[in-house]
């Protein structure tokens, strides 16, 4: 089901040709055609979770403005973004595929980063729910 990738001049409903769109843009349209072949070909796997996040290229300089370019994917999506806990997010679906893109607030990233520096501080015991030098079906060690 899956098809071979001529040098990047693949046709795409709707697109045209990916060569007339911008690297990154065409990129990501390549990959997730490649996911749904994917998932097409392996009927006898689990259906993927998917999910996509647009990051605000502001993300890290200015709250404010990654704000603002979280509204605007809200308005192309026609969703709305809410403020929550320092979280500024926009999240819909295409089908069972989740679009998202959010902002975080220094303040609650710092806190963040805060809590997190525990993290190397508990060392719980290492847990084996079976005997690693036991043979595994289908694992080779």
């Amino acid at each position: 089901m899956t098809d071979a990738v001529h040098g990047g001049t693949e046709w795409v409903p709707r697109f045209g040709m990916l060569e007339e769109l911008p690297s990154g843009h065409a990129a990501v349209i390549r990959g997730l055609f490649k996911l749904a072949a994917f998932v097409a070909d392996h009927p006898e796997l689990h259906v993927p979770s998917v999910r996509a996040v647009l990051w605000p290229p502001s993300r890290n300089e200015d709250f404010e403005a990654a704000c603002r370019e979280v509204d605007q994917v809200g308005a192309v999506l026609g969703a709305e973004p809410e403020l929550n806990n320092g979280h500024y997010a926009v999240t819909t679906g295409f089908g069972p595929v989740e679009v998202t893109s959010f902002a975080i607030s220094s303040d609650t990233m710092a806190a963040h980063t805060a809590h997190m520096s525990y993290a190397d501080n508990v060392q719980p015991e290492q847990v084996s729910e079976f005997d690693e030098s036991a043979p595994v079906a289908g694992v080779v060690r």
